[in-house]
């Protein structure tokens, strides 16, 4: 059923996790007709810390309510989305969404909190089709399932695609063919097709008869605007996009496309990924983040195995990977992109090539990037940050097509296959790649703001740029000025004084207080919540137990890294000696390094006899050898494998100078993780455990178990933090 909701984007900013923030005003100004300016700044998990500018009219001598809000005046691109074919870009943020029109210059929001949003959050991901008439996006509904949606981006109809859908923030099961006229998304280990214009128009076919076979989103790629790869266990298949409505009616009794070959091993679509060039003569497989194949296929017989190009394993060569991106330009071999944990322990990115014998080069590597990479509309180019500086390559042949310097950046987004949209940490531009030319469209937040004596605008300064921007309050954006005469800012005109001063809410790091002077006498909160009592945040820790496999660790690691988190590992001394590599990047990390014993073994067995002498000597050797590899030492804490322990077992420990851990409750499910068990104020995760699908759930959705327990208002810190 369609369904018309105008603030459906609202629903996004107000359903997903959210965690406490501290809210601090400041760069208070008045002016002679009661129109005062402030900054509201709050530091976020997960999110860069930025200030928003706000303008707010003190004639109605009351405190900010539903019914008279103040006007945002600056935007921060948390992220940017292209629509309606490059004529509007949308803006998202804690505070809302805004749309931008290129055609009229102008930004509006069309959906904003009502009050200052004291929970902050996660923004869901949204995909927009390629002409950006189309945006599917995923509402939450639970810790850990949503609603998949899609709204036609013009006039706000939408249609519930799946009521029972796993969450994510950062993917969704979704993927539109290179024209916008289709697309397949998954729902229920089953992958579907739609033609949203059909289905808009309400003539699509029945769900069931649009089913195109078992698996997962990761089990179909769009080679064409028109062509459909599709494997099922190790055979490929091309469906072409005619055959669909078809093939769909007889999915049951026939199989879909033609079959273009077969794969060496049966497709796992929770630990692969795959490529296919637009020809399809050639495909890349990506299996466990950090192993990369490439095939090419025989378009005489169908039915033998693709062939290997590349003769040797790049698991080294990946080494650290958590995520894959791949490029395949038109009559050009593919590109990867990756994001990986270096020897530092930190997030980073690179660029690889296949060259002339098929063996992969890294050409290129990105330090201290910001802003996710952005492709063009058309495949040519790619776009990604590094510093304060934007890059803009192109992709066959590889080679910089401009560096576009300036300002850190929140996030990028392609207008067409030409202007490039660079949401930046001071202001959001517009880059013309043929010409090299860049234009402001608006600020993202200021360091100061104040009037212009002769034309009475506001204007303001950014960290980045020496000149003042001039504010258009008609059209909601901003442009540079050259010359202004800048009003001194004050706190006090002929009827009221403004000033900043202790808030009773724990949230607020102060707040904006209003003395009337003339009249009636009398001072209020500007923010009335700020004067709300409320109770401390708790605290709660993630420990993960590190003992044969170190499958994850990197995404952990990553994860920590993008909430400010600081983890606690206990490592067992098995881990360390298989895995010296992510033993040295845990160091690194800055993480909280903690023991689990020199070796995998229950302590409890009774098959062979146990002391407190050599309880003491296996922690001992857990340290050397942790020493020996990072050059640190564990920390003292403790726990024994398997959490199973006695009297004897602990109190070796402590003689040992080692304060035990226990952990006495499990679960069976994020949601529960996230409530029932945070009364042991640790929640333990075993990372790598295949045969243990309940255990291994909690580090493959870490972030869903992040964003619940700040939901819960809890924060997150290391063990000995507690």
């Amino acid at each position: 059923m369609k369904k018309t909701l105008p603030a459906l984007f609202l629903a996004m900013f107000i359903i997903p996790s959210f965690s406490f923030a501290g809210i601090k005003f400041d760069n208070l100004n008045i002016n002679s007709e009661n129109k005062m300016l402030y900054t509201v700044t709050q530091n976020t998990s997960g999110i860069k810390p930025y200030s928003v500018l706000f303008s707010y009219n003190l004639h109605d001598e009351s405190s900010i309510a539903q019914n008279n809000l103040p006007d945002i005046i600056t935007c921060y691109p948390e992220y940017l989305n292209s629509l309606n074919k490059g004529k509007k870009m949308q803006v998202r943020n804690r505070y809302g969404t805004a749309v931008y029109d290129f055609d009229n210059n102008t930004l509006n929001w069309i959906a904003r909190s009502a009050i200052l949003p004291e929970k902050s959050f996660s923004l869901s991901p949204i995909i927009t089709s390629p002409d950006g008439t189309w945006i599917v996006f995923m509402r939450k509904v639970a810790s850990s399932t949503g609603e998949l949606i899609i709204q036609n981006a013009d006039t706000k109809m939408y249609v519930i695609l799946d009521r029972e859908a796993s969450y994510s923030y950062t993917n969704l099961p979704v993927k539109w063919s290179p024209d916008s006229k289709n697309f397949v998304y998954q729902k229920n280990n089953s992958v579907y097709y739609c033609n949203p214009e059909k289905m808009f128009k309400g003539i699509q076919l029945e769900e069931k008869y649009r089913r195109i076979g078992n698996g997962k989103i990761q089990n179909v790629q769009w080679c064409s605007n028109t062509n459909l790869a599709y494997i099922d266990s190790d055979i490929i298949y091309m469906i072409d996009e005619r055959e669909l409505s078809s093939l769909g009616i007889y999915s049951n009794f026939y199989d879909l496309g033609k079959v273009i070959g077969r794969l060496p091993e049966h497709f796992d679509p929770d630990t692969m990924e795959f490529k296919i060039n637009s020809a399809a003569t050639q495909m890349v497989m990506v299996k466990n983040n950090n192993f990369v194949s490439y095939y090419n296929i025989n378009s005489v017989n169908t039915t033998d195995y693709v062939k290997l190009l590349n003769y040797k394993s790049y698991t080294d060569v990946f080494d650290g990977s958590y995520k894959f991106e791949i490029l395949w330009p038109e009559f050009s071999k593919p590109v990867i992109w990756t994001d990986f944990i270096s020897d530092s322990g930190k997030t980073s990115s690179a660029v690889y090539l296949f060259n002339e014998k098929n063996e992969i080069v890294n050409i290129l590597s990105v330090e201290d990037s910001t802003s996710n990479a952005a492709i063009s509309p058309d495949g040519k180019f790619i776009s990604f940050s590094s510093g304060n500086s934007v890059f803009i390559y192109s992709v066959n042949p590889w080679s910089r097509i401009a560096e576009i310097k300036g300002e850190k950046t929140a996030s990028l987004c392609w207008k067409d296959s030409s202007n490039l949209c660079i949401g930046g940490d001071q202001t959001v531009r517009l880059y013309n790649v043929p010409l090299k030319s860049e234009n402001y469209l608006f600020l993202s937040q200021c360091k100061s703001a104040t009037w212009d004596k002769l034309s009475k605008k506001i204007i303001a300064l950014t960290d980045s740029y020496e000149e003042y921007f001039v504010y258009d309050e008609v059209k909601n954006v901003w442009q540079k000025i050259h010359s202004c005469e800048p009003l001194k800012a004050q706190v006090q005109n002929q009827d009221y004084r403004i000033y900043k001063a202790e808030a009773k809410n724990a949230r607020y790091d102060n707040g904006i207080y209003v003395r009337h002077l003339s009249g009636k006498v009398n001072t209020f909160a500007l923010y009335k919540e700020a004067m709300k009592k409320s109770a401390p945040k708790k605290k709660i820790a993630l420990a993960f137990d590190l003992m044969n496999s170190a499958d994850g660790v990197n995404t952990i690691l990553a994860l920590c890294e993008k909430y400010d988190i600081k983890p606690t590992f206990f490592i067992n001394g098995e881990f360390i000696r298989r895995y010296p590599k992510e033993v040295k990047k845990i160091a690194s990390s800055g993480a909280e390094a903690a023991s689990m014993f020199y070796t995998c073994t229950d302590l409890t067995v009774k098959d062979f006899e146990i002391n407190q002498d050599y309880i003491k000597r296996g922690l001992a050797r857990n340290e050397d050898e942790y020493f020996a590899i990072t050059g640190k030492e564990l920390s003292l804490l403790w726990h024994a494998p398997f959490y199973k322990s006695n009297k004897m077992i602990r109190d070796a420990g402590s003689q040992a100078g080692y304060s035990y851990i226990e952990f006495p409750v499990e679960e069976d499910s994020i949601d529960s993780k996230a409530g029932k068990t945070l009364e042991s104020q640790i929640i333990p995760i075993t990372v790598g455990v295949k045969s243990d699908s309940e255990k291994n759930e909690f580090y493959t959705k870490l972030e869903l178990l992040i964003n619940s327990l700040m939901d819960g208002d809890y924060e997150i810190v290391s063990v000995s933090g507690l």
